[in-house]
């Protein structure tokens, strides 16, 4: 594996990586605590959660990490290195369509929510929420998983 092949897969491995990362947190701990919550609560504690730095973030992470994931797939050694790349970055673009298209719009709906008006589909609104987020979550492991394959064709003799 030549450096600049290298730096890019290292690349990779730690935007796919954090991203799952906190992904994971919130699929075991914060999602849990919250859907046990009444509407009321819910509503309190999702606005007082600041999502308008990290929302941003990761979206430009998982946009920045399919990109290098396509150039680093042109520069591979073999066609087994290249297609690992290229589902790495496929699963990237997914947790973004994800989290994007589902989650960030039911989001900001939820940060204008009073909590003494329960809105119509309130619970479905929450379901959806959180099998997006199921999806998203899945995908950044996914991406992880076909990184390191790639990683490890690389470093194989």
């Amino acid at each position: 594996m030549n450096a600049t092949l290298g730096i890019l897969t290292v690349w990779v491995l730690a935007a796919a990586g954090i991203q799952l990362g906190t992904l994971w947190i919130m699929k075991l701990s914060i999602l849990p605590m919250l859907n046990s919550l009444p509407y009321r609560r819910y509503v309190d504690v999702c606005q007082l959660i600041d999502m308008h730095a990290f929302h941003p973030i990761a979206v430009w992470n998982g946009v920045i990490a399919a990109g290098i994931g396509v150039w680093a797939a042109m520069l591979a050694s073999t066609a087994a290195m290249g297609t690992l790349f290229v589902v790495g970055s496929i699963s990237m673009v997914v947790v973004g369509i994800a989290s994007e298209g589902f989650n960030r719009p039911i989001w900001r709906q939820i940060e204008h929510w009073s909590p003494d008006r329960v809105p119509e589909r309130w619970e479905r609104k929450r379901t959806n929420w959180h099998i997006a987020h199921q999806v998203r979550t899945y995908a950044a492991i996914v991406a992880v998983v076909a990184d390191i394959g790639a990683f490890v064709i690389g470093v194989t003799p």
